[in-house]
């Protein structure tokens, strides 16, 4: 059995060099990134659609290969069943949007 201060010395070891703001910022600046990302899906969807009468399936297939990414890494550190199914259908989303943009791309 580890004593109280060897379990203190090892977290220690383990955590240096790692700067608990930092982690807190990067936190915050990936949510926020994801969400200026689905408003930048959006806009362009609707300008593309506005203007060449045509859907934009690429930034689609970009911002859902994105999440999906992130959920899986999120899931597989957490093991939180919620984090499985966001990245299960973000995945799928990106699927999706792939399938139409070959589709397109092929004619």
């Amino acid at each position: 059995m580890m004593n109280r201060e060897e379990i203190l010395e090892k977290s220690r070891r383990e955590n240096e060099g790692t700067d608990e703001m930092e982690l807190v910022v990067l936190n915050l600046a990936g949510k926020l990134a994801a969400q200026i990302g689905i408003v930048i899906c959006c806009v362009v969807a609707v300008l593309q659609a506005a203007f060449t009468d045509s859907t934009s399936y690429e930034s689609w297939m970009i911002y859902f290969s994105i999440l999906g990414t992130l959920f899986t890494v999120k899931y597989s550190i957490l093991r939180k069943k919620h984090e499985l199914l966001l990245a299960i259908l973000c995945s799928g989303l990106f699927v999706f949007f792939t399938v139409l943009f070959v589709h397109r791309l092929v004619g």
